[in-house]
């Protein structure tokens, strides 16, 4: 997929909240575009993926610029959740303007009038509020002034700023100020319990309660893994044994190909992208309204997607196949000698989290959009190369399949994983409706 940013002029112009009004003065002097070389790609930060090719929406530019920011290394909260938190307040300011949608939240006593109020100016205030709470600054000041200086009119602009902000705050305190704390996953030498499969990694996770549209991260707690002793657990240990092993013979070379194209991949930011393009390819009738809201659904799913998954994880704390399979149980030949066909997380197995974020996703699109042949583009992988698929259905199918063919979970993870999926996108897919 062909990368075509929005650059950015290298000034920061702002600083803090209260010289936002002060944008309105010198905006006009804001070239709109600046040449490739010129973004800003702080170190530590990925890429980013950039964003579908004629999309010329901030809701776009916004969303690259917090996936980029909210990857940080140093970064106190998850991606997911800053990303999450900066779609949510684009929604909740466009609907301040014109309630054409529900908000996320309601509107607060100090919230302004939304009369006269730019747009473009709006949405981008609210992000650029949520960003600069949690990033350094220089990119989303400079983004928030490229996209004030397209608006001429400086009542507009000083209406837009004023609501954004004010949006962008709110949501900022319903979420909190205090980063989540980072904890390690238990490690055991008990039987069935997990314990560090790979040389190196991180073994942490952020513990952050509660998710967006859920009680709390217990809510969708399912059934354990199956019992040591069981008849399932004897069938799935054999299954993956068989077709995940280095050595498989009954493996075949179509899905050792789709087991490597998953691995690498940070499914939420590239399922995104699969929705932005799809809004790109045919625009919705609501413009900016329908994309900000769409944008702001699978955002929230996403950032509880993570919340289910890996509190789920550290939860249940269950081994993963290779140790299964290698140090053996009642009922289970021990095999020292077998390796998955690629490297094992580093992290339990129950649920696959690769599981969870594909059926959130893949759900989530079709329900906004419908169900559709595309072609997927795995952005973390050298070459970014693609596989096409016959529906978002299948797409699913084959991820969450991949996951034992590689030899990282048993099925019973993967099938864990998609009921997580399930009902964080059949609960994410009834928030904001249409205003009555």
């Amino acid at each position: 997929m062909a990368t075509n940013k929005f650059t950015l002029p290298r000034r920061a112009l702002l600083g803090g909240a209260p010289a936002l009004a002060a944008l309105s003065a010198c905006a006009p002097e804001m070239p709109e575009r600046m040449p490739e070389e010129a973004t800003m790609r702080p170190a530590g930060h990925d890429a980013g993926p950039g964003k579908p090719v004629g999309f010329d929406n901030p809701v776009v530019d916004w969303i690259d610029l917090a996936s980029r920011l909210g990857g940080a290394q140093e970064t106190l909260w998850p991606r997911t959740n800053t990303v999450a938190l900066t779609m949510r307040a684009m929604h909740d300011t466009l609907n301040a303007i014109e309630p054409r949608y529900q908000r996320w939240l309601p509107r607060t006593p100090s919230e302004p009038s939304g009369a006269g109020a730019s747009p473009l100016v709006a949405v981008s205030a609210a992000a650029h509020t949520i960003l600069v709470s949690r990033a350094p600054r220089a990119e989303p000041d400079a983004l928030l002034a490229a996209c004030v200086a397209r608006e001429p009119s400086g009542s507009a602009r000083a209406a837009a700023i004023a609501l954004g902000t004010a949006v962008g705050t709110a949501t900022l305190a319903r979420a909190g100020a205090t980063p989540p704390e980072r904890r390690r996953y238990a490690v055991s030498d008990r039987e069935g319990v997990w314990r560090s499969t790979s040389p190196r990694g991180d073994n942490t996770y952020f513990y952050l309660d509660p998710p967006f549209l859920f009680p709390d991260r217990s809510t969708l707690y399912g059934p354990p893994p199956p019992s040591l002793s069981s008849a399932r657990y004897r069938e799935v240990v054999e299954e993956v044994r068989r077709i995940g092993g280095t050595d498989s013979t009954v493996r075949t070379a179509e899905q050792a190909e789709a087991a490597r194209f998953w691995v690498p991949q940070l499914l939420h930011r590239n399922l995104m992208i699969v929705l932005l393009s799809r809004l790109a390819a045919q625009p919705p009738r609501g413009g900016l309204w329908d994309t900000a809201r769409m944008v702001s659904i699978l955002a929230t799913a996403n950032a509880d997607a993570d919340v289910f998954a890996y509190g789920a994880k550290a939860n249940f704390s269950f081994w993963r196949p290779v140790t299964a399979i290698n140090l053996g149980s009642p009922g289970i030949t021990p095999d020292p000698q077998w390796r998955p066909l690629l490297t094992t997380p580093y992290h339990p197995d129950h649920p696959s989290g690769h599981s969870v974020d594909i059926t959130v996703g893949t759900l989530i699109i079709a329900g906004l959009l419908g169900d559709a042949p595309l072609r997927y583009q795995a952005l973390d992988r050298e070459g970014h190369p693609t596989r096409d698929f016959s529906s978002l259905a299948a797409v699913r199918r084959e991820c969450s399949d991949s996951r034992v063919w590689c030899g990282a979970h048993f099925r019973t993870a993967c099938e864990e994983g998609e009921r997580i999926g399930g009902a964080v996108a059949a609960r994410a897919l009834t928030q904001v409706p249409p205003a009555a």
